[in-house]
């Protein structure tokens, strides 16, 4: 017998859920047709006269429960009066068949137990009791009318019975509710009392659960999103994908993955997003567990703490800077001032001279490239598939070592779909800069490998070589301006990849592999094929 016990309106869609209802309401109208055709095959049948009446009941019966149903199709909450109004059908239609296939001695008095058990579980222990007493009126009185046909003394016995089975029976049910809403409860606490924004999606993207956090960081009533398709709710700035939906997409978990979300019209907030799937027992997903924060402020301080550095960074900088242009100045001052000598021979001139071209050239280059470093790197954003640029980098790296045949370089195939955004030269410079690193470090010869792996959110190019590897007390400063192990170099290469890769919102990592050698990874956020 399908009855809904809903006081208000839920908070949490989860909460209405009508799965299992459906299931109830079918065997409803299974037991309502079992009922119709037993009173008139029992022993003991109806009076013709009540038998039109009786299946108009039942009928009626049969059509509010699928009248519910379809209540239950549109996800239109049920209102108190509605539930009540259902629970005095169901038992005005046991009473009525009850009194009709015998009373006292009706094989359908077990009916009231189940009345009973639905008032106690979806209504409460108080309503159960209720209905407990009716049934238990009722049956006293089918037992009262038996007793003017010569009461037995067994009856009494019969009825005291059946009123313990009621009563126990909205006992245990009830307690059961109670503690349900207890449980909802304290689930609605924890829910509300978080201060990350908490939602649950189904496996279409559709919201099931919504928190007062979630609310309050996307700036939207409460419970305005339950219902809602998750991606228009949470949207990102730049018109991709939403993070939720790629998860469903992939069935992969996000991890504190950052992304610009767009709040209302004109706002834009940093939100901090992890996933969880949720699977069935046959490995079927059945939704999404998402929690995100707002880490609004946070960027804030993240950029002006980056700001404070930058300028701490300043003097250092300049340090770095004089000391490497005092000896180019150094060398062209004294090809210089040895040119102003009389005593000086023409093949003597040119020799200087060329000194002097050539420290002006590396002192050129000293200056470009701490510029290169020090302005803030200007990004057109142009979605392109890296394993292109990739391929012309190797192909290039292939054609300067081509001297040295110990050199080998080898691309492992692409994956598909490995698209990204961002400056195609820049990131080129990047991935030049980075091999032509790592085959100056195989001056013993060896193996340069450079593979591209794919995942939900970024591309990782990753270049492993068969160096020497980097110590330890190294791998932390080599990203730093001015800082180099070469004999001659500036040390500013690795430091403007750093600069670039970052201001395409993406990181570079680097380790000394187990086998020897070294592995720097260059991970940037991936642009979703079209399909």
């Amino acid at each position: 017998m399908n009855i809904l016990h809903q006081k208000e309106r839920s908070r949490f869609s989860a909460e209405r859920s009508t799965a299992w209802l459906w299931y109830v309401g079918a065997i409803r109208i299974v037991v309502l047709v079992v009922i119709a055709v037993g009173v008139n095959v029992l022993p003991k049948g109806v009076d013709p006269l009540l038998i039109p009446f009786l299946t108009a009941f039942y009928f009626f019966g049969i059509f509010s429960c699928v009248l519910y149903l379809f209540l239950l199709r549109r996800e239109s909450p049920v209102s108190p009066l509605l539930t009540w109004g259902q629970m005095l059908i169901d038992f005005g239609i046991v009473a009525a068949t009850v009194n009709s296939t015998g009373g006292a001695d009706s094989l359908f008095t077990f009916l009231f137990v189940v009345v009973i058990l639905e008032a106690g579980l979806l209504l409460g222990i108080a309503q159960g009791f209720v209905f407990a007493t009716l049934a238990t009126l009722f049956m006293g009185i089918e037992f009262v009318i038996e007793a003017n046909r010569g009461f037995p003394l067994n009856a009494g016995y019969a009825l005291l019975v059946q009123t313990l089975a009621y009563y126990l029976t909205t006992t245990i049910s009830g307690y059961w509710n109670m503690r349900l809403n207890r449980l909802q409860e304290f689930q609605h606490e924890i829910l509300d009392n978080m201060n990350n924004g908490f939602i649950i999606v189904d496996p279409e993207g559709c919201i099931l659960v919504q928190n007062k956090a979630a609310a309050r960081i996307l700036e939207i009533p409460e419970g305005a999103a339950v219902g809602q398709p998750v991606e228009n709710i949470i949207q990102k700035v730049n018109g991709d994908e939403c993070p939720v939906i790629t998860a469903l997409r992939t069935r992969r978990d996000f991890t504190r993955y950052e992304f610009a979300a767009r709040i209302g019209e004109n706002k834009t907030k940093t939100l901090g997003l992890s996933t969880s799937c949720l699977f069935g027992r046959r490995g079927n997903l059945t939704g999404l567990i998402v929690s995100f924060s707002d880490l609004t402020e946070l960027t804030q301080m993240r950029e002006e703490l980056q700001r404070h550095d930058r300028l701490a960074a300043v003097g250092e900088l300049a340090a770095g800077l004089a000391h490497e242009i005092r000896n180019p100045i150094a060398a062209i001052r004294g090809a210089m001032e040895e040119i102003r000598s009389s005593s000086v021979s023409p093949e003597q001139q040119r020799r200087l001279i060329e000194i002097a071209v050539r420290e002006s050239d590396h002192l050129n280059h000293i200056i470009s490239q701490f510029l290169d470093f020090a302005r803030e790197p200007h990004v057109e954003r142009t979605p392109f598939p890296v394993c292109e640029v990739v391929r012309e980098v190797c192909e290039l790296l292939s054609r300067e070592c081509h001297s040295h045949p110990n050199i080998e370089i080898t691309m492992l195939p692409c994956p598909h779909g490995c698209a990204v955004s961002g400056d195609r030269s820049q990131l080129k410079q990047v991935f030049y800069n980075i091999g032509k690193n790592a085959i100056e470090a195989m001056e013993q010869g060896g193996r340069l490998t450079v593979a591209i792996v794919r995942d939900p959110v970024s591309v990782s190019i990753r270049f492993d070589d068969e160096g020497p590897g980097i110590p330890p007390d190294q791998i932390t400063r080599i990203f730093e301006p001015f800082y180099t192990t070469k004999q001659s170099g500036v040390g500013m290469g690795l430091a403007v990849c750093m600069r670039i890769v970052t201001a395409h919102d993406g990181a570079i990592y680097v380790a000394s592999r187990p086998t020897g050698g070294a592995s720097f990874t260059v991970r940037l956020p991936a642009v979703r094929s079209e399909e």
